[in-house]
């Protein structure tokens, strides 16, 4: 079973935001500084703490604060030690952690905005292409939030080329595709009218929660 853990950046104002700076350890501080600007901050921190969250609830991790994070050599984050899987993702306003019981996950969300298919011929096969060409913009983000967690939740992230494997079209939910050897089952879903949120994951069904700031703060 999947856990899709969502919430908006906005929620936390920037003395929260400096103020919970203190659950990071130092290099997780280190890469928080030298985000120019606070939203990007907070996506980050937003991200990492719906992480804890997730770990509180389902591998009962009992630290305060966020556990260390470990990165195999495509530069896939993971947690030693726990038995599920987990990825995290962000855009504009909202940070996504998802975290399944068994196997590995992978999760992307994006904001829908004004595209040029033609920008994006390259990454896309003859076969997306020609579909993107029939049916526009909204399916794009489907598309694209579905390969990219296909590629997140193989670990190898773009050295598994989007261009390797074609996904059918309509994109249809709770659907399967074998890439490279591995089975995953799809899902997508929007949020509010601007964003649209994907998982590839081993397990089904999806359970998606929106988690409001202060109560990822008071999870100790």
């Amino acid at each position: 079973m999947n856990f899709i853990y969502c919430s908006r950046i906005d929620g936390l104002s920037r003395e929260q935001l400096y103020l919970q700076r203190r659950l990071l350890n130092e290099n997780q501080r280190a890469a928080f500084d030298r985000f120019r600007f606070d939203d990007d901050k907070r996506r980050t921190l937003m991200g990492k703490m719906l992480l804890r969250y997730a770990l509180k609830k389902h591998e009962g991790y009992q630290g305060n604060s966020i556990p260390p994070l470990q990165y195999n050599r495509y530069g896939k984050p993971g947690v030693a030690g726990i038995k599920g899987g987990f990825n995290i993702s962000h855009a504009g306003s909202w940070a996504v952690c998802a975290y399944t019981t068994q196997g590995d996950i992978g999760v992307d969300i994006e904001k829908k905005t004004a595209i040029d298919i033609q920008d994006y011929k390259e990454v896309l096969t003859p076969e997306e292409f020609a579909s993107l060409n029939r049916s526009g913009q909204a399916d794009f983000f489907r598309l694209w939030t579905l390969k990219e967690a296909i590629i997140k939740a193989d670990g190898r992230g773009f050295y598994l080329s989007p261009t390797s494997f074609t996904l059918p079209s309509p994109q249809l939910n709770n659907s399967d595709i074998t890439v490279a050897g591995k089975r995953w089952h799809l899902y997508s879903q929007d949020i509010e009218e601007e964003y649209i949120l994907s998982v590839a994951s081993p397990a089904s069904p999806n359970n998606l929660l929106v988690i409001p700031f202060d109560v990822l703060a008071r999870s100790k």
